[in-house]
């Protein structure tokens, strides 16, 4: 395959593979001095390629014109044109990412498709498959963080239900127990005025048996009286007790079925917070293990960086950027970092 072609099909590699192509290209003459602009090169070129993103390879001249914009370099078609044609550009309609590269760093694209990339391909595939379980853990880790955040906010809002029906059931057993202290006055009120009746017969009745004739007679009459008059206020305080025992009937049971709802509501919080407590455990045990995977990965591609002297340093820069991007995403108490 001539170098037309290679380059060509280096340029329809996604964005991600054109950039570690070019970091390993610039690796003997610039180290690492470029790699975080190329870095950024690559979100800006996934940005602008709004149907595939990072999966993208290219962009169309319109937004190509966009790139050299954001870049402050605003250029006519023609100069643009010109100058991307010396980068090894034959298409306009379509411009690979490496072929941009490669025109703004200066670099002759007969060399670039022939960079060497390394002869420690088995090494640098290994640091990339503990890269992708990285990633892995890490999307499990965040899955069970939101689902712990999920639970832990579910159980706080049964835990608010909970209290707030407690406290309706205390309300409403305050209620009960006024209802049924209305009660225990009114049934009072009727014991004392029929117990005043009672009195009141007892001593006319006795009149009756030790008086005189004549106070004898008057006891007889006041006796008939008593027995034979409507007693308004007792026939008041039996209304009054029979309402009162009433409201109180209802007031138990609302009390009872607030005591039910209360009882109900504290047992769902219960679990729920047992399921809060575990998607908590859960999510810590899903960080450690990102951590150790991490934290293994680093280690074998400090070793590999130690061994492979130049060879495909511009692949493991790429590989360990990645990884200190995704330790924004664990927590600083787990080897993560501040996000910027």
């Amino acid at each position: 395959m001539g170098d037309q072609d290679t380059f060509k099909a280096l340029n329809k590699k996604c964005f991600k593979e054109q950039a570690i192509w070019m970091l390993n290209a610039l690796w003997p003459t610039h180290k690492d001095t470029v790699a975080e602009e190329i870095w950024k090169f690559t979100h800006m070129f996934s940005e602008f390629e709004i149907e595939n993103h990072e999966n993208g390879c290219d962009l169309d001249e319109l937004n190509m014109h966009r790139v050299f914009e954001k870049l402050g370099n605003q250029k006519t078609v023609q100069e643009m044109r010109s100058q991307l044609k010396q980068a090894g550009v034959e298409n306009f309609k379509r411009v690979g990412m490496l072929h941009f590269l490669t025109y703004y760093y200066g670099m002759d694209w007969h060399k670039v498709a022939n960079a060497p990339q390394g002869d420690n391909t088995a090494e640098l595939d290994k640091a990339q498959k503990l890269l992708d379980e990285v990633s892995k853990q890490l999307e499990e880790c965040q899955k069970k963080a939101e689902e712990s955040k999920k639970s832990a906010e579910a159980a706080a809002e049964k835990a608010t239900a909970s209290k707030k029906s407690a406290e309706a059931a205390a309300a409403r057993q305050k209620e009960a127990q006024a209802a049924e202290d209305d009660v225990t006055k009114a049934l009072n009120e009727v014991k004392a005025q029929e117990q005043a009746k009672e009195d009141k017969r007892k001593a006319l009745q006795k009149k009756i048996e030790t008086a005189g004739l004549v106070a004898k007679n008057a006891a007889i009459q006041e006796l008939a009286k008593l027995d034979s008059e409507d007693d308004l206020p007792l026939r008041r305080a039996k209304t009054t007790l029979e309402a009162a025992q009433r409201k109180a009937a209802k007031a138990v049971k609302i009390a009872t079925e607030a005591k039910e709802k209360a009882d109900n509501d504290a047992t769902v919080a219960q679990e729920s917070q047992k399921k809060a407590d575990e998607a908590a455990k859960e999510a810590e045990q899903a960080v450690e293990s990102t951590q150790k995977k991490m934290e293994e990965a680093e280690a074998y591609l400090a070793e590999q960086k130690a061994a492979a002297g130049g060879s495909g340093q511009g692949t493991m820069w790429w590989i360990q950027r990645e990884l200190d991007e995704k330790k924004k995403y664990m927590p600083m108490r787990k080897g993560g970092v501040a996000k910027h």
